[in-house]
């Protein structure tokens, strides 16, 4: 602009003589430059660095990740807030789905050398550490654990024998919940122990998913049981299902099950079908901490 203007007054001879042409010149060489400076505008010619510089200021994957809008949210920030489904699980880890589950890390405990016929008091303590409540299978199967001698006992009140005797046998789900409840209260927990006996397997696993472990009975590696020694209690005979063995649910698959097994002190798969026959033989019992 500064530039027509020293054209415009060279001389008063030249403003005379064009003078009608002066005019024109100011009138239009206002719009001309507007329509120039238009015409850059829309064509996104400018400095290269003014693009660039604008985007380390304000990119909008940080605004959106430092302030994301309820009311509008962005494709980012609801991949943050909600991950994909098909984020990949931990490669020990079963697949996540209607096909299996399973809850890692879990610690297993061995029964051996303490508590030979223990394994319910071991899979009580591997299911109260898991919840947070830390807890020592033969502190239970001392202090919290109701005994008493085989062939006197209803097996599903106390426990018959002691778990630290080899030639004791063992406890129903009634029995591992009163002692669970017993220590959970001692321990001021507000968790409390739940009998599901009676569910069937399948619907256990709601439980797996949700991040339960549950407290399951079946027999020694999956064998095939049978019934065994029978005892009179109170007028009632009670015949002991062998080889009966309770272990921790932690997964299943669509053809396994995974189990905490305190015979061995780790996890590991039994087929599924199987395993699911020997809990029904030894009634659905089940127990979950919650």
């Amino acid at each position: 602009m500064a530039k027509i203007n020293h054209k415009c007054i060279a001389s008063k001879g030249e403003r005379q003589k064009q003078g009608t042409k002066m005019k024109k010149i100011i009138i239009w060489a206002p719009l001309a430059l507007l329509l120039v400076c238009a015409g850059c505008a829309s064509s996104g010619d400018g400095p290269a660095e003014a693009q660039p510089g604008a985007d380390r200021e304000t990119p909008a994957e940080t605004v959106y990740m430092e302030t994301p809008s309820a009311e509008t949210p962005t494709q980012e920030t609801t991949a943050l807030e909600s991950p994909p489904a098909q984020t990949p699980a931990p490669e020990t880890a079963a697949p996540e789905g209607p096909n299996g589950k399973r809850i890692e890390p879990f610690e297993a405990i061995c029964q051996y050398p303490e508590l030979p016929t223990g394994c319910e008091m071991t899979s009580l303590a591997m299911a109260l550490n898991y919840s947070g409540v830390p807890a020592d299978k033969c502190d239970i199967a001392d202090n919290y654990l109701d005994k008493g001698e085989v062939g006197t006992v209803d097996f599903r009140a106390a426990f018959a024998g002691d778990p630290r005797d080899e030639s004791s046998y063992g406890c129903y789900a009634p029995v591992v919940v009163n002692a669970a409840n017993r220590y959970l209260q001692a321990a001021q927990s507000t968790l409390r122990a739940e009998d599901l006996s009676g569910t069937e397997f399948e619907e256990l696993f709601p439980y797996i998913d949700a991040g339960i472990p549950v407290i399951v009975w079946g027999t020694q590696d999956c064998a095939e049981g049978h019934y065994s020694v029978t005892w009179n209690v109170n007028g009632a005979d009670l015949t002991w299902y062998t080889p009966e063995h309770c272990m921790v649910l932690v997964g299943y698959e669509e053809s396994l099950a995974w189990v905490a097994d305190p015979i061995y002190g780790d996890v590991r798969s039994y087929d599924r079908e199987t395993f699911k026959s020997r809990y029904e033989a030894l009634y659905r019992q089940a127990v979950v901490i919650r």
